[in-house]
């Protein structure tokens, strides 16, 4: 568990099931890609060409709205 700290404070990353949000504050510079996990889900997210994306490999992880470093984006 504890190495998935390292990748939230290192991608800003973060997943709120409730209101199906996902956060990306990110604390590297340009382009990169982490792993998500959450209950339903896991795969990859990040930031391409300055746009977020997340890439679900299974389950589920349902977004509805996407919030990169503080400015909300429809998903």
């Amino acid at each position: 568990m504890s190495s998935y700290s390292l990748l939230q404070a290192m991608t800003g990353v973060r997943y709120d099931a409730v209101t199906s949000t996902l956060y990306i504050n990110p604390r590297i510079k340009g382009d990169f890609r982490s792993f998500l996990a959450t209950e339903g889900g896991f795969g990859t997210v990040g930031v391409k060409n300055g746009k977020p994306f997340l890439e679900v490999r299974q389950g589920e992880i349902p977004v509805g709205k996407v919030v990169l470093s503080g400015h909300a984006r429809p998903f």
